[in-house]
């Protein structure tokens, strides 16, 4: 389990989160204190600008080009801005995990992380002299491997050499002497599972017993998916040693306002939830997409989100109104409630500019007081702990099961929901699995349904 500190300092203090990850057993050395809000770092890329955004970035405001790791440079404008606010995340507002990958800008992100690095570690090149520099030691870099290029054959690749050659290129990219958490990035789109329990985990072990990594996680869509290789890893290695591989989990888009399955859905027979089979196999947790990639904002959905049109993207509309009318930001709403639970450490937040960063850590910093270790806290009690009356009020509204903007999709949430083999697949929702299936299928390639669908 792990365990928040409190301060009345503001900045750089509060952000020092619960965390007593590290496992007698195991060979990894997970952050003995994680942030209670870390940097998601596919915004320092053009991974998911829009087309204005694109444009906007060009001469003469028509061709649309990317910014991309071939033509990256380090004077580049915006690329000086992602810098700054990375270094303004650390060394002003304390968030000292960085979360990246090899997939985000397929490359963009890492080679700017590494710059950043560079100017806010202490015995790297920045000024001596600057005494916010920070150890390396104090500070959490994840990064993944299995997902990699734009082109959809190339996409995923879980082999063996190339998750030792990514871990290479990360490590070379970032400059950062040793990756915190290694993660194996999105699973669910491997084309078997034979590959992932015979390539990809050995390779990241080996990682780890190198030295190129402290500790080893998990991170995808589906919680069954991410559940079902902690199973099968169990059946594979067996005893102890299944303990020894995976070390943390990271789950995205199911710990928000409109879905808290990661603590509320039963996972399998003998957990009530993922995050509860997390804490009993003595991993640590993180959740991201507090926002719903983009849903639990004032804006409109970006059109790359798989919800567009939906039931549950109407819904998040009507959420959105609800707030304003009691002139409460749903934004600022839905990261107090991912930051409130007990059970979930860290929220990673993805943070573009220097005002993101500064608006979520003001959100954070209302936690400072909190009394962690106050036993059963429950997320309703740290809530009224930190909610003002009109963010109450709209909390009520929306986490109205019966009469909520949400309650119609949350009804939908019933045994017919589950396929004939126990899998939660509902309709309205985004289907990870399923949209694995179809990527393979578009591809040309095959794909072997390799999930265990026995538990009910």
């Amino acid at each position: 389990m792990t365990e928040r500190c409190r301060s009345s300092v503001p900045k750089r203090a509060f952000l020092c989160s619960r965390s007593d990850q590290k496992k007698e057993t195991s060979a990894a050395v997970l952050p003995s204190k994680v942030p209670i809000i870390g940097l998601g770092c596919s915004s320092f890329s053009s991974f998911f600008w829009t087309n204005e955004e694109l444009a906007a970035e060009t001469n003469d405001g028509q061709t649309k080009t990317a910014i991309t790791a071939e033509a990256l440079t380090r004077d580049h404008p915006k690329v000086q801005e992602w810098i700054e606010t990375i270094r303004y995340a650390i060394l002003d507002c304390g968030i000292s995990l960085l979360d990246t990958a090899p997939w985000y800008g397929h490359g963009t992100s890492e080679i700017v992380v590494g710059w950043a690095l560079k100017e806010s570690l202490s015995g790297s090149d920045a000024d001596s002299s600057n005494s916010k520099l920070i150890d390396r030691e104090d500070l959490c870099v994840n990064t993944k491997v299995g997902r990699y290029e734009a082109d959809p054959t190339h996409q995923f690749d879980f082999s063996r050499t190339a998750t030792l050659e990514s871990v290479q290129r990360s490590l070379q990219r970032m400059n950062c002497g040793y990756i915190d958490v290694l993660q194996l990035h999105d699973p669910e789109f491997s084309p078997t599972l034979e590959i992932l329990l015979k390539e990809t985990i050995p390779a990241m072990v080996e990682c780890r017993s190198n030295g190129w990594c402290k500790a080893l996680g998990l991170t995808g869509y589906p919680l069954e998916v991410q559940y079902q290789i902690l199973q099968h890893s169990l059946e594979t290695y067996g005893g102890e040693e299944s303990v020894r591989i995976w070390d943390q989990a990271l789950t995205y888009g199911h710990f928000n306002l409109h879905d808290a399955s990661l603590v509320r859905r039963r996972i399998s027979p003998s957990c009530e939830s993922f995050a509860e089979c997390c804490h009993q196999s003595g991993m640590g947790l993180l959740a991201a997409a507090p926002l719903s990639m983009g849903l639990l904002t004032n804006n409109i959905p970006p059109d790359w989100h798989p919800a567009n049109g939906s039931e549950l993207a109407k819904a998040c509309l009507e959420a959105a109104r609800i707030c304003r009318d009691l002139d409460v930001d749903i934004a600022i709403l839905a990261l107090l409630f991912s930051m409130s639970h007990p059970s979930v450490p860290c929220t990673i937040l993805g943070m573009k500019d220097v005002e993101q960063v500064e608006k979520a850590s003001a959100v954070a910093r209302r936690f400072a007081m909190v009394d962690w270790t106050i036993p059963d806290l429950s997320q309703e009690l740290v809530l009224s702990f930190v909610l003002t009356v009109p963010e109450s009020k709209a909390y009520r509204i929306l986490s109205d099961r019966e009469a909520g903007p949400f309650a119609e999709v949350w009804k939908r949430e019933t045994a017919e929901d589950y396929d004939g083999n126990g899998i939660f697949a509902p309709k309205f929702q985004w289907d990870g699995v399923r949209e694995a299936h179809e990527f393979w299928r578009t591809t040309g390639q095959s794909f072997e349904d390799w999930q265990d669908k026995s538990f009910q």
